[in-house]
């Protein structure tokens, strides 16, 4: 809970975590569907590096990892709406918000592209704000960044990533990395951090050894409600009335 009027004299306002603020709550404990899809009603931009610390082959592989996690949302007017940016030395938006799975498919293929430069992650963040504008007021605002290396101006994108959160967006990483760690993401992301930063410690190779696993561990993680089609459908078979 945010604080509606400031201390004043000798008054006292509770810390952002104290109990009378903050709560937390278990979400998804139930096992994982065999294929799970995201039917919650959420604005999500993603947020894609395309900066010169990917080989082009990396980059075919984080963009194969995207292009099948996209399949993993229900996109209409009562479930998921999708926004796209990428950044390398500045940013692009490559989809506003949509819920038109067609028409931003055909715009990533068109204009999603590995640029090189530097990893100016500040202005890919900056333009995820300006992007989910065209949120929805009812609607859970997520942003997710998928990235391989350190951002190239940490103070800034420390900043744009508080704007976000401020707001009350929950910020996720993704973080593709064979070498080092890190740590500045995990204060950074939405609190708690080790619950917003998904690490995949082997870099590309684990990405594409081990994708379908990842893009089920992403989504379940992030997404408020889950359902699956297979087990619908076996349910409808066995009571049809």
């Amino acid at each position: 809970r945010a604080v509606e009027k400031s201390a004043r004299g000798a008054g006292r306002c509770a810390k952002p975590l104290h109990s009378s603020r903050y709560e937390r709550q278990p979400c998804n404990t139930n096992d994982c569907p065999p294929d799970p899809v995201c039917d919650a009603k959420m604005d999500i931009v993603f947020v894609v590096d395309s900066s010169g610390s990917w080989t082009e082959k990396g980059y075919k592989v984080l963009r194969k990892f995207l292009d099948g996690y996209l399949t993993k949302y229900k996109m209409d007017k009562s479930h998921v709406k999708i926004g796209i940016v990428e950044f390398s030395k500045d940013a692009h938006i490559i989809q506003p918000m949509t819920f038109d799975r067609e028409t931003m498919l055909k715009n990533m293929e068109e204009k999603l592209q590995y640029r090189r430069g530097l990893t100016d992650m500040a202005q890919g963040l900056l333009t995820a704000e300006k992007v989910l504008l065209d949120g929805r007021k009812d609607a859970q605002s997520e942003v997710i960044v998928l990235t391989d290396g350190k951002p190239s101006f940490k103070f800034a994108t420390a900043n744009a990533a508080k704007k976000l959160t401020r707001n009350g967006v929950r910020l996720i990483f993704m973080p593709i990395r064979t070498y080092g760690n890190s740590p500045f993401l995990l204060s950074w992301a939405t609190h708690p951090g080790k619950e917003n930063v998904f690490r995949v410690k082997a870099g590309l190779a684990e990405l594409e050894e081990r994708m379908g696993e990842w893009q089920t561990k992403l989504l379940v993680s992030t997404c408020s409600q889950i359902y699956s089609p297979l087990l619908e459908a076996a349910r409808k078979e066995e009571f049809p009335y």
